[in-house]
Protein backbone atom coordinates (compact mmCIF):
# COMPACT_ATOMS: atom_id res chain seq x y z
CA UNK A 1 0.00 0.00 0.00
CA UNK A 2 1.20 3.74 -1.04
CA UNK A 3 1.13 6.94 0.34
CA UNK A 4 -1.76 7.44 -1.35
CA UNK A 5 -4.01 4.85 -1.13
CA UNK A 6 -3.03 5.38 2.81
CA UNK A 7 -4.51 8.98 2.51
CA UNK A 8 -7.66 7.72 0.78
CA UNK A 9 -8.79 5.38 3.90
CA UNK A 10 -8.03 8.08 6.15
CA UNK A 11 -10.00 10.47 4.15
CA UNK A 12 -6.58 13.35 4.24
CA UNK A 13 -3.83 14.37 2.15
CA UNK A 14 -0.97 12.75 0.80
CA UNK A 15 1.22 15.71 2.68
CA UNK A 16 -0.49 15.18 5.83
CA UNK A 17 0.45 11.33 5.77
CA UNK A 18 4.06 12.49 4.66
CA UNK A 19 3.76 14.72 7.99
CA UNK A 20 3.12 12.18 10.09
CA UNK A 21 5.40 9.77 8.63
CA UNK A 22 8.29 12.05 8.86
CA UNK A 23 7.38 13.68 12.24
CA UNK A 24 7.61 17.16 10.23
CA UNK A 25 4.93 19.69 9.53
CA UNK A 26 2.06 20.97 12.53
CA UNK A 27 -0.46 18.61 12.96
CA UNK A 28 -2.41 17.86 15.74
CA UNK A 29 -1.21 14.96 17.89
CA UNK A 30 -4.67 13.14 17.30
CA UNK A 31 -4.13 12.94 13.53
CA UNK A 32 -0.34 12.00 13.60
CA UNK A 33 -1.40 9.27 16.07
CA UNK A 34 -4.36 7.94 13.69
CA UNK A 35 -2.28 8.15 10.55
CA UNK A 36 0.91 6.25 12.19
CA UNK A 37 -1.63 3.62 13.38
CA UNK A 38 -2.72 2.82 9.94
CA UNK A 39 0.71 3.08 8.76
CA UNK A 40 1.75 0.49 11.25
CA UNK A 41 -1.12 -1.73 10.67
CA UNK A 42 -0.99 -1.68 7.46
CA UNK A 43 3.58 -2.56 7.55
CA UNK A 44 4.20 0.88 5.22
CA UNK A 45 7.37 1.55 4.75
CA UNK A 46 8.63 4.34 1.96
CA UNK A 47 10.48 2.18 -0.45
CA UNK A 48 13.81 2.08 0.64
CA UNK A 49 13.90 3.95 3.54
CA UNK A 50 13.11 1.90 5.96
CA UNK A 51 16.42 3.14 8.10
CA UNK A 52 15.18 6.83 7.10
CA UNK A 53 11.87 6.32 8.75
CA UNK A 54 13.13 5.29 11.75
CA UNK A 55 15.19 8.69 12.21
CA UNK A 56 12.70 10.75 10.62
CA UNK A 57 14.74 12.38 7.87
CA UNK A 58 16.34 10.72 4.42
CA UNK A 59 19.23 13.06 4.22
CA UNK A 60 18.34 14.09 0.97
CA UNK A 61 17.39 17.78 -0.25
CA UNK A 62 15.01 19.13 -3.28
CA UNK A 63 15.73 21.66 -5.44
CA UNK A 64 13.89 22.76 -7.90
CA UNK A 65 15.17 25.31 -10.90
CA UNK A 66 13.45 26.91 -13.56
CA UNK A 67 15.94 24.96 -16.14
CA UNK A 68 19.53 23.19 -16.62
CA UNK A 69 20.00 24.95 -20.25
CA UNK A 70 21.49 27.07 -19.13
CA UNK A 71 25.05 28.09 -17.02
CA UNK A 72 23.89 29.65 -13.66
CA UNK A 73 21.60 27.01 -12.65
CA UNK A 74 24.32 24.38 -13.24
CA UNK A 75 26.57 26.92 -11.20
CA UNK A 76 23.88 27.41 -8.47
CA UNK A 77 23.21 23.43 -8.00
CA UNK A 78 27.25 23.14 -7.47
CA UNK A 79 26.75 25.38 -4.63
CA UNK A 80 24.30 23.53 -2.59
CA UNK A 81 25.76 20.57 -3.48
CA UNK A 82 28.88 21.19 -2.28
CA UNK A 83 27.52 22.37 1.02
CA UNK A 84 25.15 19.24 1.27
CA UNK A 85 28.16 17.11 0.91
CA UNK A 86 29.65 18.51 3.58
CA UNK A 87 26.59 17.70 5.80
CA UNK A 88 26.49 14.20 4.52
CA UNK A 89 23.53 14.73 2.50
CA UNK A 90 22.51 14.25 -1.16
CA UNK A 91 20.43 16.35 -3.66
CA UNK A 92 17.46 15.56 -5.78
CA UNK A 93 16.76 18.12 -8.82
CA UNK A 94 14.24 18.86 -11.14
CA UNK A 95 13.14 21.63 -13.56
CA UNK A 96 9.91 23.42 -13.82
CA UNK A 97 10.04 25.04 -17.03
CA UNK A 98 9.00 28.24 -15.45
CA UNK A 99 5.18 26.64 -15.06
CA UNK A 100 4.07 27.66 -11.53
CA UNK A 101 2.02 24.37 -12.07
CA UNK A 102 4.63 22.04 -12.49
CA UNK A 103 6.61 23.74 -9.91
CA UNK A 104 3.89 22.55 -7.67
CA UNK A 105 3.98 18.85 -8.66
CA UNK A 106 7.70 18.68 -8.29
CA UNK A 107 7.92 20.35 -4.50
CA UNK A 108 5.48 17.85 -3.80
CA UNK A 109 6.70 14.99 -5.25
CA UNK A 110 10.15 15.96 -3.03
CA UNK A 111 8.12 16.07 0.72
CA UNK A 112 6.21 13.05 -0.65
CA UNK A 113 9.67 11.54 -0.93
CA UNK A 114 10.58 12.67 2.54
CA UNK A 115 13.69 15.45 1.95
CA UNK A 116 14.59 17.58 4.56
CA UNK A 117 13.80 20.69 3.26
CA UNK A 118 13.98 22.10 -0.46
CA UNK A 119 15.47 24.82 -2.10
CA UNK A 120 13.25 26.31 -5.32
CA UNK A 121 13.82 29.06 -7.79
CA UNK A 122 10.32 30.44 -7.75
CA UNK A 123 8.99 30.71 -11.09
CA UNK A 124 6.23 33.23 -10.96
CA UNK A 125 5.85 35.91 -7.86
CA UNK A 126 2.28 35.72 -6.89
CA UNK A 127 0.46 32.04 -8.60
CA UNK A 128 1.86 29.32 -5.56
CA UNK A 129 2.02 32.39 -3.09
CA UNK A 130 -0.93 30.24 -1.21
CA UNK A 131 0.63 27.13 -1.65
CA UNK A 132 4.32 28.12 -0.21
CA UNK A 133 2.09 29.62 2.94
CA UNK A 134 0.64 26.21 3.22
CA UNK A 135 3.79 24.52 3.30
CA UNK A 136 5.79 27.09 5.99
CA UNK A 137 2.57 26.66 8.00
CA UNK A 138 3.14 23.40 8.01
CA UNK A 139 7.02 23.82 8.84
CA UNK A 140 8.34 22.67 5.80
CA UNK A 141 12.03 24.07 5.51
CA UNK A 142 12.15 25.96 2.34
CA UNK A 143 14.81 28.71 0.89
CA UNK A 144 14.21 30.87 -1.99
CA UNK A 145 16.92 31.88 -4.76
CA UNK A 146 17.69 34.47 -7.01
CA UNK A 147 13.96 35.27 -6.88
CA UNK A 148 10.67 35.83 -4.24
CA UNK A 149 7.29 35.13 -3.56
CA UNK A 150 6.21 38.48 -1.99
CA UNK A 151 4.45 38.38 1.11
CA UNK A 152 5.88 35.60 2.26
CA UNK A 153 8.35 34.88 5.66
CA UNK A 154 10.96 32.64 3.52
CA UNK A 155 14.77 32.10 3.27
CA UNK A 156 16.33 34.43 0.18
CA UNK A 157 19.66 34.38 -1.27
CA UNK A 158 19.93 36.43 -4.77
CA UNK A 159 21.71 39.50 -6.85
CA UNK A 160 21.13 42.84 -6.20
CA UNK A 161 19.16 42.61 -9.37
CA UNK A 162 18.24 45.97 -9.22
CA UNK A 163 21.75 47.55 -8.56
CA UNK A 164 22.77 45.27 -11.31
CA UNK A 165 20.53 46.73 -13.57
CA UNK A 166 21.55 50.36 -12.45
CA UNK A 167 25.42 48.88 -13.21
CA UNK A 168 24.52 48.09 -16.69
CA UNK A 169 22.40 50.74 -18.05
CA UNK A 170 24.68 53.64 -15.96
CA UNK A 171 27.72 52.22 -18.37
CA UNK A 172 25.60 52.21 -21.68
CA UNK A 173 25.26 56.06 -20.30
CA UNK A 174 28.61 57.00 -20.13
CA UNK A 175 29.13 55.62 -23.57
CA UNK A 176 26.49 58.34 -24.36
CA UNK A 177 24.22 55.55 -25.66
CA UNK A 178 20.46 57.62 -25.35
CA UNK A 179 18.02 55.45 -26.09
CA UNK A 180 17.20 51.97 -24.71
CA UNK A 181 15.53 49.36 -25.55
CA UNK A 182 15.10 46.13 -22.70
CA UNK A 183 14.20 42.60 -23.65
CA UNK A 184 12.57 41.04 -21.03
CA UNK A 185 10.77 37.57 -20.81
CA UNK A 186 7.20 37.51 -20.18
CA UNK A 187 4.59 40.32 -19.90
CA UNK A 188 4.58 42.30 -16.63
CA UNK A 189 1.77 41.02 -14.58
CA UNK A 190 4.38 37.64 -14.73
CA UNK A 191 7.81 38.45 -14.81
CA UNK A 192 9.66 37.47 -11.89
CA UNK A 193 11.08 39.95 -9.19
CA UNK A 194 14.62 39.32 -10.25
CA UNK A 195 13.47 40.92 -13.92
CA UNK A 196 11.11 43.50 -12.28
CA UNK A 197 14.52 44.18 -10.20
CA UNK A 198 16.51 44.72 -13.00
CA UNK A 199 13.95 46.47 -14.47
CA UNK A 200 13.80 49.11 -12.11
CA UNK A 201 17.01 49.62 -11.48
CA UNK A 202 17.85 50.54 -15.50
CA UNK A 203 14.98 52.89 -15.60
CA UNK A 204 16.13 54.86 -12.21
CA UNK A 205 19.88 55.18 -14.07
CA UNK A 206 17.96 56.73 -16.98
CA UNK A 207 16.08 58.71 -14.72
CA UNK A 208 18.86 60.02 -13.25
CA UNK A 209 20.43 61.09 -16.34
CA UNK A 210 17.61 62.76 -17.50
CA UNK A 211 16.65 60.20 -20.00
CA UNK A 212 13.91 58.61 -21.70
CA UNK A 213 12.25 55.27 -20.17
CA UNK A 214 12.95 52.28 -21.95
CA UNK A 215 11.63 50.93 -24.59
CA UNK A 216 10.19 46.97 -22.90
CA UNK A 217 9.47 44.21 -24.84
CA UNK A 218 7.92 41.45 -23.66
CA UNK A 219 5.01 39.32 -24.26
CA UNK A 220 4.01 35.31 -22.70
CA UNK A 221 5.59 33.22 -25.55
CA UNK A 222 5.40 29.35 -25.58
CA UNK A 223 8.77 28.55 -24.15
CA UNK A 224 10.16 31.48 -22.42
CA UNK A 225 13.13 28.71 -21.10
CA UNK A 226 14.40 28.82 -24.65
CA UNK A 227 15.75 32.54 -24.10
CA UNK A 228 18.02 32.27 -27.58
CA UNK A 229 14.98 32.32 -29.74
CA UNK A 230 12.65 33.92 -27.65
CA UNK A 231 14.53 37.16 -27.60
CA UNK A 232 15.53 36.81 -31.29
CA UNK A 233 11.77 36.79 -32.13
CA UNK A 234 10.92 40.08 -30.05
CA UNK A 235 13.52 41.73 -31.50
CA UNK A 236 13.22 40.96 -34.53
CA UNK A 237 9.56 41.69 -34.54
CA UNK A 238 10.13 45.26 -33.05
CA UNK A 239 12.62 45.93 -35.62
CA UNK A 240 9.91 45.27 -38.37
CA UNK A 241 7.50 47.71 -37.05
CA UNK A 242 10.30 49.88 -36.78
CA UNK A 243 9.06 51.55 -34.08
CA UNK A 244 11.49 54.29 -33.35
CA UNK A 245 15.47 54.93 -32.85
CA UNK A 246 17.45 53.20 -30.38
CA UNK A 247 21.71 53.02 -29.68
CA UNK A 248 21.50 50.50 -26.81
CA UNK A 249 19.66 46.91 -26.04
CA UNK A 250 19.57 45.68 -22.42
CA UNK A 251 18.51 42.22 -22.19
CA UNK A 252 17.78 40.63 -18.64
CA UNK A 253 19.38 37.11 -19.40
CA UNK A 254 22.50 36.68 -21.38
CA UNK A 255 20.55 34.52 -23.41
CA UNK A 256 17.97 37.35 -24.68
CA UNK A 257 20.72 38.94 -25.73
CA UNK A 258 22.46 36.47 -28.04
CA UNK A 259 19.04 35.79 -29.80
CA UNK A 260 18.74 40.00 -30.15
CA UNK A 261 22.06 40.14 -31.39
CA UNK A 262 21.48 37.79 -34.45
CA UNK A 263 18.06 39.74 -34.83
CA UNK A 264 20.29 42.95 -35.37
CA UNK A 265 22.85 41.99 -36.92
CA UNK A 266 20.68 40.57 -39.73
CA UNK A 267 18.97 43.28 -39.88
CA UNK A 268 22.29 45.22 -40.99
CA UNK A 269 22.83 46.76 -37.96
CA UNK A 270 26.20 46.91 -36.57
CA UNK A 271 27.41 45.32 -32.97
CA UNK A 272 28.29 47.74 -31.23
CA UNK A 273 29.08 50.53 -34.09
CA UNK A 274 25.36 51.16 -33.95
CA UNK A 275 23.56 49.73 -31.34
CA UNK A 276 25.50 48.35 -28.03
CA UNK A 277 24.06 45.71 -26.22
CA UNK A 278 24.12 44.12 -22.78
CA UNK A 279 23.17 41.25 -21.11
CA UNK A 280 22.88 40.19 -17.56
CA UNK A 281 24.25 36.76 -15.57
CA UNK A 282 27.65 36.39 -17.64
CA UNK A 283 26.81 32.83 -18.48
CA UNK A 284 29.71 30.38 -19.52
CA UNK A 285 29.06 31.67 -23.61
CA UNK A 286 28.95 35.02 -23.15
CA UNK A 287 33.14 35.45 -23.23
CA UNK A 288 33.41 33.66 -26.64
CA UNK A 289 30.34 34.79 -27.99
CA UNK A 290 30.56 37.38 -31.09
CA UNK A 291 31.37 39.59 -30.30
CA UNK A 292 31.99 38.98 -26.53
CA UNK A 293 29.22 40.14 -24.29
CA UNK A 294 28.95 42.72 -22.03
CA UNK A 295 27.27 41.43 -18.72
CA UNK A 296 26.29 41.94 -15.36
CA UNK A 297 28.11 38.65 -13.66
CA UNK A 298 25.89 37.11 -10.38
CA UNK A 299 27.87 34.66 -8.40
CA UNK A 300 25.54 32.35 -8.56
CA UNK A 301 27.82 29.25 -7.01
CA UNK A 302 27.85 31.19 -3.94
CA UNK A 303 24.50 32.23 -4.09
CA UNK A 304 23.85 28.37 -3.82
CA UNK A 305 26.17 28.07 -1.16
CA UNK A 306 24.83 30.22 0.98
CA UNK A 307 21.02 28.71 0.26
CA UNK A 308 22.58 25.60 1.86
CA UNK A 309 23.99 26.73 4.19
CA UNK A 310 20.61 28.68 5.70
CA UNK A 311 18.77 25.47 5.11
CA UNK A 312 20.99 23.42 7.08
CA UNK A 313 20.93 25.82 9.80
CA UNK A 314 17.16 25.85 9.70
CA UNK A 315 17.31 22.21 9.87
CA UNK A 316 18.96 22.03 13.23
CA UNK A 317 16.40 24.33 14.86
CA UNK A 318 13.03 23.20 16.48
CA UNK A 319 10.92 26.42 15.93
CA UNK A 320 9.64 27.83 12.58
CA UNK A 321 8.25 31.58 13.85
CA UNK A 322 11.37 33.28 13.36
CA UNK A 323 12.06 35.69 11.01
CA UNK A 324 13.93 34.60 7.82
CA UNK A 325 16.96 35.63 6.48
CA UNK A 326 17.33 37.31 3.44
CA UNK A 327 20.89 37.68 2.18
CA UNK A 328 21.69 40.01 -1.01
CA UNK A 329 24.93 39.29 -2.74
CA UNK A 330 26.64 41.77 -4.89
CA UNK A 331 26.72 41.58 -9.04
CA UNK A 332 29.47 43.04 -11.31
CA UNK A 333 29.75 44.61 -14.15
CA UNK A 334 32.35 42.62 -16.98
CA UNK A 335 32.58 45.01 -19.64
CA UNK A 336 33.68 43.58 -23.22
CA UNK A 337 33.52 44.33 -26.91
CA UNK A 338 29.41 43.67 -27.27
CA UNK A 339 28.80 47.43 -25.44
CA UNK A 340 32.11 49.25 -27.49
CA UNK A 341 32.00 52.76 -27.80
CA UNK A 342 29.26 55.00 -28.98
CA UNK A 343 29.37 55.98 -32.73
CA UNK A 344 30.57 59.59 -33.71
CA UNK A 345 27.67 61.16 -34.90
Amino acid sequence: MDMEAIANLLGVSKTTVHYAIWNTGRLSDQTRKRVLKLVQSMGYRPDGLARSFRRRRTDTLGVVVVTLTNSIHAHLLEGVESVAQQHRRAILVACSHGRSEVERELVDVFLEKGVDGVVVVPSDPAQNHDFYDGLLKQGVRLVFVDREVPGLNVELVSTDHEKGGYMEAQHLIKLGRKRLVCVATRSPEHRSTSVRERLLGIDRALREAGLAAPIVLGTDPPDFTVHEQYGYDVMRVFLKEGSGRFDAVCAVHDGLAYGAIRALTEAGLRVPKDVAVVGFDDQDPSAYFQPPLTTVRQPMREIGMEAGRLLFRRLSETGTTATRQRIVLEPTLVVRESSGTPQVR
